[in-house]
């Protein structure tokens, strides 16, 4: 004999639980329940979520650890600018410093005008004595310090009209004494001399 097949479904109306041959699905009849008309459908089996809650959870998880990561960097970069700029200060101060300590080192401390040269040569000239094909080199020298000078020797250097360096003459005076003045007379032998400079001075 054959087991007749029952389905499981429930009112429309009230949603209690109804068993009934599965030849009668689709066909109405009263709730045994509630007393209203319900058909019979198959009961559907209870919805799961689209997505396992396991995943979900663990989703979570590792949004909630991105975002710490990410706070954690924002909060060290944050730090890290404030530290750059207080060393920026603390640079910026130290230089005023040390601009304002030699500003008032300068002022302290002014630069001393260089000592005058013991001895000094004027303007010297080239001089032809009347009468004669001699020609000299005509300076004058002087002693601006205390103390004597001794074997005092100038000598300068002769260039012709081009420029061009053609020789040298050298006068000697035996002692120049303190503030004193010697015009020193230096023999020239080249003909071609147009000009003539300093070239030095020297003592024994």
């Amino acid at each position: 004999m054959n087991k007749m097949k029952h389905l499981k479904g429930h009112c429309q109306a009230c949603g209690g639980h109804l068993e009934f041959p599965a030849e009668l699905a689709g066909t109405s009849i009263d709730c045994p329940h509630c007393g209203k008309v319900t058909a019979l459908w198959l009961a559907l089996p209870p919805e799961e979520p689209t997505i396992p809650r396991r995943t979900v959870i663990w989703t979570m998880i590792t949004v909630l650890i991105l975002f710490s990561g990410l706070a954690g960097a924002i909060i060290a970069l944050k730090r890290a600018e404030r530290r750059a700029a207080a060393k920026r200060e603390t640079n910026q101060a130290a230089m005023a410093a040390s601009l304002s300590n030699s500003d008032h080192s300068s002022d302290v401390s002014p630069v001393k005008p260089a000592a005058a040269e013991p001895l000094a040569v004027s303007e010297i000239n080239l001089q032809k004595t009347p009468g004669t094909s001699l020609v000299y080199a005509v300076g004058t020298l002087t002693n601006n310090s205390d103390r004597q000078h001794f074997g005092v020797k100038v000598f300068l250097d002769l260039f012709d009209s081009a420029g061009n360096k053609i020789g040298q003459a050298t006068d000697y005076q035996q002692l120049v004494e303190g503030k004193a003045t010697w015009t020193f007379k230096a023999l020239v032998m080249q003909r071609k001399a147009a000009k003539v400079k300093l070239s030095s001075i020297k003592e024994d």
